[in-house]
């Protein structure tokens, strides 16, 4: 149980004009509860609400402040909630925006009929392609349906439960559940950025969305990057005879300084002085997404020859745009 607080500790149940699940998001000195809005519908901000967390315990609540948007139209609410309070409770989840459809992902919620009463994950799930189209955010569930009292089990509380998924190893919330399509085995949402407009449009700071990569044969081929510069760079020694390093700042900062207005910087000098070690004290630097190559990999004729050595398929430009890479152009 320890490891699933950890990891989900940001998903709630939420008790208000209804009861639904919510999801609870950090941003600076704001703690935001995210769900839908006619859990909220009725509610006022100063009624308390019920937060229950994922070891059942309670916690009476009055916001801080709240927004919620028209049903017809959104079906978003966003709170603003005191910090004593969520601290004890909330993770600092990771926000995203993506591209694209057919990923996989999880529904994480709290339906009321559930017999234990306790956080359910749904993950054998996909974005649909219903989704390419503007915020609206579609997840088929990949089971078939039943009637009665499994089609119940699922659905019901699930309004407000956070859509998750992986990047790379790491998890992000992009987007919210608001309603469920009986016969067509499908979760109806918005995406996170659809939610920034409502607290946009109260004034408060949005919740910072990091674009993510989703293509798995592109996080593979990256990886395949990062693995080949780890072992490159492991074998440069910054350091001569155990722990004496020689003081090359004024050369860094003007490798840095070259960096930043042009694309190639070539480092000359003698066998033996320290160019590899300079440059991968430049390089090491969170500044920059950097990629190393052997020397001996650029006997190659072509850069496709490398590649394939590394069993890389995509062109250099087309890996390099996806955000997986941070700024491309810093690469």
């Amino acid at each position: 149980m320890s490891n699933m607080n950890k990891n989900y500790n940001y998903t709630v149940k939420l008790k208000a004009s209804d009861t639904g699940s919510a999801v609870l998001v950090k941003h600076d000195s704001f703690y935001y509860l995210l769900t839908a809005a006619h859990v909220c519908d009725e509610h006022t901000e100063k009624e308390s609400v019920v937060i229950t967390d994922i070891e059942g315990n309670e916690n009476n609540v009055i916001p801080t402040e709240m927004t919620i948007s028209p049903k017809k139209e959104f079906d978003i609410c966003v709170m603003k909630l005191p910090e004593d309070l969520v601290m004890a409770i909330a993770s600092n989840v990771k926000c995203a925006t993506f591209e694209g459809y057919g990923y996989p992902c999880e529904i994480d919620g709290f339906p009321s009929n559930a017999i234990d009463k306790k956080l359910r994950i749904e993950n054998n799930c996909h974005i649909s392609q219903e989704s390419e189209v503007d915020d609206n955010l579609y997840v088929k569930w990949n089971e078939v349906r039943k009637d009665g009292d499994d089609m119940q089990y699922m659905e019901s509380g699930f309004s407000g439960s956070g859509v998750f998924v992986d990047s790379n190893g790491e998890k992000y919330l992009v987007g919210i559940i608001h309603r469920v399509e009986n016969e067509r085995n499908l979760f109806i949402g918005w995406k996170m950025q659809k939610i920034n407009e409502v607290i946009k449009g109260k004034g408060w700071t949005e919740i910072p969305l990091i674009p993510i990569e989703l293509r798995q044969h592109i996080i593979d081929q990256y990886n395949k990057f990062i693995e080949n510069t780890e072992f490159v760079l492991r074998r440069i020694k910054n350091n001569i005879v155990g722990q004496i390093q020689l003081p090359r700042q004024e050369y860094k900062e003007k490798i840095t300084s070259a960096l930043e207005t042009g694309r190639i910087v070539i480092i000359t000098g003698e066998a033996g002085i320290g160019k590899s070690a300079l440059a991968k004290e430049v390089l090491i630097n969170e500044k920059y997404c950097s990629m190393a190559i052997l020397g001996d990999d650029l006997d190659k004729s072509k850069v496709s020859d490398i590649l394939a050595n590394w069993n890389i398929t995509n062109k250099l430009p087309e890996l390099f745009k996806s955000p997986i890479w941070g700024d491309g152009s810093k690469v």
